[in-house]
């Protein structure tokens, strides 16, 4: 019995011991989120700047933010009112529909765009000259940044619409046309990304056997986003206040058309074989003609065609023109155009600062320089000794999500490098650098010449 007893007594003992240590040790918490560290910074800078906006701060500090992993994004701070007079409440589930998923500047917010808040709501973005709207809600004043989001002040509650509008196909409404191109590129920029998921990662169980079956539907969903585009320019022509969408349509379409340049080495435009000299012309007059960002990106489309004809010493120029602009820094504004989502209400960015560095890199090891050629790698991706010895795949990831990867495999070629070709999934070097050109398309324009290995 005494033996039961002192057992009993140490058990008592070991739990008392475990229990204070339990006390001086406790379970640390874990480090907050990327998205609960943007909150708060956000927080901290409306307290102190913001006061009209105090309500909708009291509730943004206590949103349950811990899943949100990304530290770029859109708020729509709303001004303070009484409760009663609210057209709708305001509240820990609802003030997520102000919190959208990356970072727009004012300028990005286009007519027709949408967003997706951190509740997987969407959120449409109306434009009438210099004033914005949120599903109706008008924009007051400015964007404030805060690290790498922004801010903008909204008079009331942003309440969630059920469906997006419905437009008729034929409309010649500048604010209709903007939507539908919009919409169309959307679709595009997509399925350019589902392409270059699967020939460059596999995804979906992709196998190079089926290149012609991907091929013939990337064409089909290019060239249909191509002919709405002039369509679209045909109905605005001649129209001084739509220029600027008229700016965007033309960029995009030579987007796509420098992007179908990447895959099959040509491309259609109109009833017309191109060539590359046809697509650098068509960049580089873009270049001239369109302001800021546009022709930014327009250089950048410049540079990338200017390295398919081994124009090195131009592409040089184009590219580093970006690298020189004081819009664009690395670990800030890499992102030279913007302005889509993915289904899952992630980012779609089909021109990075990263391209413009990879672009001069090439360049400048293919004309001797592979000193300039290191530095500017290095400032991409860490150390690297020598060009030799770099893993392509590391440069090659920078890209991804844009649908710009593919050519890479091409370009790369030219340096005395080992490139990181996607084997596993069947890709063949002597077939694989292009895509099939369909053969429907090969009917219709008999001046079009198969890729080698087709």
């Amino acid at each position: 019995m005494k033996t039961l007893a002192y057992y009993l007594l140490g058990i008592f003992s070991l739990c008392l011991l475990n229990a204070c240590s339990d006390e001086d040790n406790p379970t640390p918490e874990p480090p907050p989120s990327k998205g609960e560290e943007a909150v708060q910074e956000i927080v901290e800078v409306l307290k102190e700047s913001k006061p009209e906006v105090s309500q909708f701060v009291e509730i943004l500090e206590k949103v349950d933010v811990a899943d949100l992993t990304q530290d770029d994004l859109t708020v729509f701070a709303v001004k303070n009112t009484s409760t009663a007079s609210r057209a709708a409440v305001l509240d820990t589930a609802s003030i997520k529909n102000h919190i959208a998923k990356g970072s727009y500047a004012k300028e990005a917010l286009t007519d027709g765009s949408t967003l997706t808040s951190i509740s997987n709501e969407t959120l449409y973005v109306t434009r009438t000259g210099n004033d914005v709207l949120i599903n109706g809600v008008k924009i007051e004043g400015e964007a404030i940044p805060v690290g790498k989001s922004y801010v903008y002040v909204v008079p009331e509650v942003i309440e969630i619409q059920a469906a997006e509008p419905v437009i008729p196909a034929d409309s010649v409404s500048t604010n209709d046309i903007s939507y539908l191109w919009r919409k169309s590129m959307n679709n595009y920029l997509n399925k350019n990304w589902e392409v270059e998921a699967k020939v460059t990662t596999g995804y979906g169980g992709f196998f190079y056997e089926g290149i012609e079956e991907l091929s013939d539907n990337y064409w089909k969903a290019a060239y249909a986003t191509l002919s709405e585009g002039e369509k679209y320019l045909n109905q605005l022509e001649d129209s001084e206040s739509d220029k600027n969408l008229s700016d965007t349509i033309k960029l995009e379409r030579a987007l796509i058309q420098a992007q179908l340049y990447g895959y099959y080495n040509t491309y259609i435009d109109g009833e017309k074989v191109c060539t590359i000299n046809d697509l650098i012309m068509t960049c580089e007059t873009l270049t001239d003609l369109l302001p800021g960002t546009m022709r930014d990106a327009a250089r950048l489309l410049s540079a990338k065609a200017l390295l398919y004809k081994e124009g090195y010493a131009e592409a040089i120029t184009y590219s580093e023109a970006i690298l020189n602009e004081d819009n664009y820094t690395l670990g800030g504004n890499e992102i030279i155009w913007k302005g889509y989502m993915d289904a899952s209400g992630n980012n779609v960015d089909p021109l990075l600062l990263q391209e413009a560095y990879i672009i001069s890199a090439i360049a400048y090891y293919n004309t001797g320089n592979q000193n300039k050629a290191l530095e500017l790698l290095k400032s991409i991706a860490g150390p690297v000794s020598n060009i030799e010895n770099i893993d392509t795949t590391v440069y090659l990831n920078l890209l991804k999500g844009t649908g710009e990867i593919y050519p890479y495999y091409r370009l790369l070629t030219s340096m005395n490098i080992s490139v990181s070709y996607p084997l596993d999934f069947g890709f063949d070097v002597n077939r694989n650098l292009s895509f099939p050109v369909p053969k429907e398309a090969m009917d219709e324009y008999p001046e079009l010449n198969q890729n080698p290995g087709y």
